[in-house]
C-alpha cells in the first residue's frame, strides 16, 4: 500500500472533542472551531477573557499542548516571538485539561529566593487543592 504525506498533514488526534474524554481523531478544522469556542468560553467564564480566533495552525498547536498537558507528568517549552499565543493556548489547553494556571514573571529583582517561594506556594496549591498545576514563565 503507498501512503502519501499529504494524507496525513493535517491528522490530529485529543480528547476535547468527545463528551465522554475518548482520545479520538479529531474532525476536520472547520468542524472543530464551535466546540474551542465552548472551551473558551468556559475558560472565560472562569478567568480573565481572551478574545481568541482559531485558526489551522493555532488548532494544530493548542492540540498538541492539550496532549503533552494530557499525559502523566507531561511538560513543554513553548518558543516564539512575543504575541504568538504561546502563553493563551497554554493557559485553554491547561483549562481543556481541568487544570489551574499558575504564573510567575520573572524580572531583574527576580532571584533563586523567590523562585523557591513560588515553588513552594505552588506545590502548597496543588497538595491542598488536589488540582492539577500548570505552571507559566513568563520573562520580561
Amino acid at each position: 500500500m503507498e501512503w502519501q504525506v499529504k494524507d496525513f498533514e493535517l491528522v490530529l488526534f485529543g480528547d476535547y472533542e468527545s463528551a465522554d474524554r475518548a482520545y479520538i481523531k479529531l474532525s476536520e478544522i472547520n468542524a472543530l472551531i464551535p466546540r474551542l469556542d465552548q472551551c473558551l468560553e468556559m475558560y472565560n467564564a472562569d478567568n480573565a477573557p481572551m478574545n481568541l480566533v482559531f485558526f489551522g495552525d493555532c488548532i494544530q498547536h493548542l492540540t498538541r499542548i492539550a496532549r503533552v498537558l494530557r499525559q502523566a507528568r507531561g511538560n513543554a517549552m513553548l518558543v516564539g516571538v512575543g504575541g504568538s499565543g504561546r502563553r493563551s493556548m497554554a493557559r485553554l489547553a491547561a483549562s481543556m485539561n481541568d487544570m489551574k494556571n499558575f504564573s510567575i514573571e520573572i524580572t531583574k529583582s527576580y532571584k533563586e529566593k523567590e523562585f523557591h517561594e513560588d515553588i513552594r506556594m505552588l506545590l502548597r496549591k496543588s497538595a491542598l487543592d488536589n488540582i492539577p498545576q500548570v505552571f507559566l514563565f513568563s520573562d520580561t
